[in-house]
């Protein structure tokens, strides 16, 4: 992903004759040597949005009406080491659309992409004009900057290229391009993004919540165990509480110290790591107990076993793209959904087997006609 030098130093020489073009030249390998230094600390999950600028919420503003669309903040690093300082106090960046609209159409297209392009070697002027300078100029120069609508199809490689990404994901209805509320844009850091922050403290806090759940199941098996109730149905729910419990307890530290200064790519490990130990674990479980387990939990806790695995099997299936990370987040999001629903009427319940096939249970401080609560899935 890191492009190669294109531009190098000139061999000064003495009694040359300088001209602008030796003046351009060595300012751009300058340009190109920054960048590369720059592109060479970066990785495809480690480039993106930067923090904002002080005094500011978000390091990134764009709109679109429909037909235009319009960039005024932007402080990014592309995936080659290219810095995009896009700030109000430029012009921002338009794009009229119905050229893209009449494309789009014509491939078939619906989803795409806004896409902001930097070239460090078209410098644009930039700057307010001393009127007492002869000749009047501006004073300092800007990279080149170029706001796109790449439909879905066209994009042959990666969302983002050594110079180019994606600031927001467009969607064509009925011939009016709107952005999709939901993307969020690849993000150096967790933090610097309201929209990434709310996904990173949403599932902090399920984690939580989950593990409270979970250890307040453990206390109830061992509390069961000494009172002369335990039996196989608590002991496995057990080992699954302790299961979730450990993984928790391994990562929910970093996860809060200093997630919301790692890429995103850390909030999504600890996802999956949630999701992975809970799989390992029940595939441990030999079929018989398994089955009286998710039986209970059917019976007792309104989850079928095929909303519990499937909501699982989701996070590990997924696949991570640093550049619309939002759909491996929400699926961590409702994974967290159903266990915390699961364990919540978990927690309230002592697992006592009656025979093979049924199952009763002791409810404490429950409602004495408790109406059944509906799954994450609505079943």
């Amino acid at each position: 992903m890191l492009p190669e030098l294109s531009h190098w130093p000139v061999n000064w020489a003495d009694g040359m004759k300088i001209t602008r073009s030796h003046l351009l030249g060595n300012d751009n390998a300058f340009r190109d040597a920054v960048r590369d230094a720059g592109g060479m600390l970066l990785s495809p999950l480690t480039y993106g949005l930067l923090p904002p600028s002080p005094g500011k919420d978000s390091p990134l503003a764009i709109i679109c009406d429909g037909h235009e669309m319009v960039l005024s903040v932007c402080r990014a690093v592309t995936p080659g080491g290219a810095r995009i300082e896009l700030d109000a106090s430029q012009p921002p960046l338009r794009l009229a659309l119905s050229a893209a609209r009449d494309e789009w159409i014509r491939l078939g297209q619906s989803t795409g992409y806004a896409v902001v392009e930097v070239n460090p070697f078209e410098p644009q002027p930039w700057g307010q004009p001393d009127p007492e300078e002869v000749p009047l100029r501006y004073p300092f120069t800007t990279p080149g900057y170029r706001l796109g609508a790449v439909p879905q199809s066209a994009l042959a490689s990666p969302l983002s290229a050594a110079f180019h990404m994606p600031v927001g994901r467009l969607l064509l209805a009925n011939g009016v391009f709107s952005l999709a509320p939901d993307y969020i844009p690849p993000c150096r850091m967790v933090g610097v993004l309201p929209a990434m922050q709310q996904h990173y403290l949403t599932i902090g806090s399920r984690m939580g919540e989950i593990a409270g759940f979970a250890t307040a199941i453990i206390v109830r098996v061992r509390t069961n165990a000494r009172s002369g109730q335990q039996n196989l149905l608590a002991t496995t729910i057990g080992y699954l509480a302790e299961s979730t419990v450990r993984t928790i307890a391994d990562n929910l530290d970093a996860f809060q110290l200093r997630g919301a200064y790692e890429s995103p790519v850390f909030v999504a490990e600890f996802g999956m790591r949630f999701a992975r130990a809970m799989t390992l674990m029940i595939r441990s479980t030999p079929d018989r107990e398994k089955e009286a387990m998710f039986n209970y939990f059917k019976n007792w806790c309104g989850i079928s076993p095929v909303q519990f695995e499937s909501a699982m099997q989701e996070v590990l299936d997924m696949e991570y793209a640093h550049a619309d990370c939002q759909p491996v987040l929400a699926s961590i999001i409702r994974l967290c959904d159903v266990v915390i629903a699961l364990y919540g009427k978990l927690s309230q319940l002592n697992y006592v087997e009656k025979d093979k096939d049924e199952f009763f249970v002791d409810r404490q401080d429950a409602p004495a006609k408790p109406s059944p609560k509906p799954s994450f899935w609505g079943r």
